[in-house]
C-alpha cells in the first residue's frame, strides 16, 4: 500500500515535466523546449550559487575553516530549501483534491501523511540541490576529492533537506490549524507572506555584507555555530569527511523530520476532514443592478484570485515585488543599492538610468503568471465555462483584464516612485510609465497565450496548475527573457542611440507583440478554448 502511495506520489511529480495538454505526454518539440527551460533554469542559479561558494571557500579552506563554508552554505540551502518549499507544504499535505478518495479508501491517514511529505521531501531535495551541489563542486575543486569528504558529500545532500521539509510541513500545519480557526484567513495568509517577502527582500540585499562579515570573522563564526547553531556546524565537519559528525547530523535532522511528522500526525486526520464552517450571509433587500457579461465573468475571475491565498501568493508575485521594491526604493533614496550618479559611473553613460529602470519595470511585470495559468485552474469545470451563454472572446478577456489590472496598478505606481526617487526628468518618467503600462499589456496577452496552448487541466492539487505547470515555465522564463535581451542588446548596440531612443524602440517592439498576441487570441485563441477538454 506504502509503495502504491509513494509511486503514486512520484508520478504525480513526473507528470509536471512529462505531461502536457490534455493529460497527452508531450511532443518532441515540447518536450524539448520545456527541456531546455529547466537546464537554463538550472544553470542559472547553479552558476549564481558556485559564484557565492567561489567567493568564500578558498580563503576558508586556506584558513583551515572549511567546516565554517559547509555550515555557512549547508544553512544558505536550508534556508532556500524553505523559501522554495513552505508556500507549497498546505497545499500539498491537506488541499490536495484526491484526499477525499484515499481517505475513502482502506489507508491510514498516517500513511497518506507520510507519503505527502516525502513528496514535498522530494522537491525540497531538488531545490536545495542548486545550492549545495555547487558548493560541493567548488570545495572538491580547491580542498581536492578525498573518498570520505564525496561519501559525506552525497549523503548530506540526500539528509540536509528532511529537516527544510518538516519545517515547511510544520508552516502547513500551522497555516492549515489557523485558516480553519482565524476569521478573514485569506487576509491573514497574504498579509503574512509580505511580511516573509520583506524580510527575505532585506536578507538578500545584505547577502554580500554577511559574506564579507564571514570571511573577516571566521572564527568568531564558527564560535557561533558551535554553539547557537550546533548542527550546521556538525553539518561542516562532516561535510569534510568527519564520520562521527555525519553520524550526529543524520540523527538530527533525520529526528527532526520524525518529530515534524508525530506532531502533524496527531491532528493530521481531524484537519483535513474538518468541515469548514462559512458565515451565513443575511439578507438585505436591495435593488439589483445588471452589469453585463463581461462584468461577470471578470468578477468571477476576480472572486477566485483573492479568495484562493495560494493562486494570489503566486500568480501574483510581481505585484508584491513591486509594491515592497517601490517601498524600499523610497525609505533607502536609491535602487538596489546604486543611486542614480553610481549607476551611470558603473554603465559609463548616465543617461543610461533611464532604460535600467524601464526594463526593471518591464521584469517585474513579466513576474505575474495570474494569466498564464488562469485556463489551467478552470479545470474539469471547464465545460461548464464554454456552454456558458456567452461568446469565448468575453471570457478570454476577462482573464486579460484581471492579470493587467493586477500588474499595470502596482507597476504604474512602483515605476513613478523609482523615477521621482532618482531624479529622472519629467518626459523620462513618462517613458517609464508607458513601458510598465505596455508590459503589463504585453505579458497578459502573452501568458494567456501561453496557457491556452499549454493548458493542464486535470490536476488533483491546484499547486500544480498555479507552480508546476509547463505554461508557469514558459510564462516565467519567456518573460524573462523578452525583458533580458533587450538589456543586453543595449551593452551591444546602445553606443550607437542614445538612451531614451532604445527605451523607445523597445516599447515599438512590445506594441508590435502586444498587438500580435491580441489579435492571435481573439482570432485563434477562442477557438482554441473552446475546443479545450478534460
Amino acid at each position: 500500500m506504502l509503495k502504491a502511495l509513494l509511486k503514486k506520489q512520484l508520478l504525480a511529480i513526473a507528470a509536471v515535466f512529462t505531461q502536457g495538454k490534455n493529460g497527452k505526454r508531450r511532443s518532441k518539440v515540447t518536450a524539448i523546449a520545456f527541456a531546455a527551460l529547466i537546464v537554463y533554469a538550472v544553470v542559472a542559479i547553479g552558476v549564481l550559487f558556485w559564484e557565492m561558494s567561489k567567493m568564500m571557500c578558498q580563503p576558508l579552506v586556506e584558513a583551515g575553516l572549511g567546516w565554517v563554508y559547509f555550515s555557512v552554505m549547508s544553512l544558505m540551502a536550508t534556508g532556500f530549501g524553505v523559501i522554495g518549499s513552505c508556500f507549497m507544504a498546505k497545499s500539498k499535505l491537506y488541499e490536495a483534491k484526491d484526499n477525499d478518495l484515499l481517505l475513502s479508501m482502506p489507508i491510514p491517514a498516517r500513511a497518506i501523511l507520510f507519503v505527502r511529505m516525502l513528496g514535498l521531501y522530494v522537491m525540497t531535495l531538488l531545490i536545495e540541490a542548486l545550492v549545495f551541489i555547487p558548493a560541493l563542486a567548488q570545495y572538491y575543486t580547491v580542498a581536492g576529492v578525498q573518498v570520505a569528504s564525496l561519501v559525506s558529500g552525497v549523503v548530506l545532500l540526500l539528509v540536509l533537506p528532511l529537516g527544510s521539509t518538516a519545517i515547511c510541513c510544520l508552516i502547513g500545519f500551522v497555516l492549515a490549524w489557523m485558516t480553519a480557526k482565524v476569521p478573514f484567513k485569506n487576509l491573514f495568509t497574504v498579509l503574512g507572506f509580505i511580511v516573509f517577502m520583506v524580510v527575505y527582500f532585506i536578507l538578500y540585499s545584505k547577502v554580500n555584507e554577511y559574506i564579507g562579515y564571514v570571511l573577516a570573522n571566521g572564527e568568531a563564526v564558527g564560535t557561533t555555530m558551535k554553539t547557537t547553531l550546533y548542527p550546521f556546524s556538525q553539518i561542516g565537519y562532516a561535510a569534510e569527511g568527519n564520520l562521527l559528525s555525519l553520524l550526529i547530523t543524520v540523527g538530527i535532522w533525520g529526528g527532526i523530520f520524525a518529530l515534524g511528522y508525530l506532531v502533524i500526525s496527531l491532528t493530521y486526520f481531524r484537519i483535513i476532514t474538518m468541515k469548514r464552517g462559512e458565515r451565513h450571509a443575511k439578507y438585505k433587500e436591495r435593488e439589483y443592478k445588471s452589469f453585463g457579461a463581461l462584468f461577470a465573468l471578470f468578477k468571477k475571475e476576480f472572486l477566485r484570485l483573492i479568495k484562493d491565498p495560494m493562486y494570489l501568493l503566486n500568480a501574483s508575485m510581481g505585484t508584491f515585488l513591486m509594491v515592497i521594491i517601490g517601498v524600499m526604493c523610497w525609505i533607502k533614496g536609491d535602487l538596489f543599492g546604486l543611486s542614480s550618479e553610481s549607476l551611470g559611473t558603473l554603465l559609463g553613460d548616465p543617461s543610461a538610468m533611464l532604460m535600467i529602470v524601464a526594463l526593471t519595470m518591464a521584469f517585474m511585470t513579466s513576474s505575474n503568471t495570474i494569466a498564464a495559468c488562469s485556463v489551467s485552474l478552470e479545470g474539469e469545470n471547464i465545460t461548464l465555462v464554454q456552454a456558458l451563454p456567452v461568446d469565448e472572446w468575453a471570457v478570454l478577456r476577462a482573464k486579460l483584464y484581471l492579470h493587467f489590472i493586477m500588474t499595470a496598478i502596482p507597476a504604474l505606481i512602483c515605476g513613478l516612485t523609482i523615477a521621482l526617487v532618482l531624479g529622472l526628468l519629467w518626459w523620462e518618467v513618462c517613458l517609464v510609465l508607458a513601458t510598465a503600462l505596455i508590459s503589463s499589456l504585453l505579458f497578459s496577452a502573452f501568458d494567456l497565450t501561453v496557457n491556452l496552448k499549454l493548458p493542464n487541466l486535470q490536476w488533483t492539487n491546484e499547486i500544480a496548475a498555479i507552480k508546476q505547470s509547463a505554461s508557469i515555465v514558459v510564462s516565467m522564463f519567456g518573460g524573462w527573457g523578452i525583458t533580458l535581451l533587450p538589456l543586453g542588446g543595449y551593452f551591444l548596440f546602445g553606443k550607437y542611440m542614445p538612451a531614451w531612443g532604445y527605451v523607445v524602440l523597445c516599447l515599438g517592439i512590445f506594441v508590435a507583440l502586444t498587438v500580435g498576441l491580441s489579435w492571435w487570441l481573439y482570432k485563434k485563441g477562442t477557438k482554441v478554448f473552446k475546443t479545450l477538454s478534460v
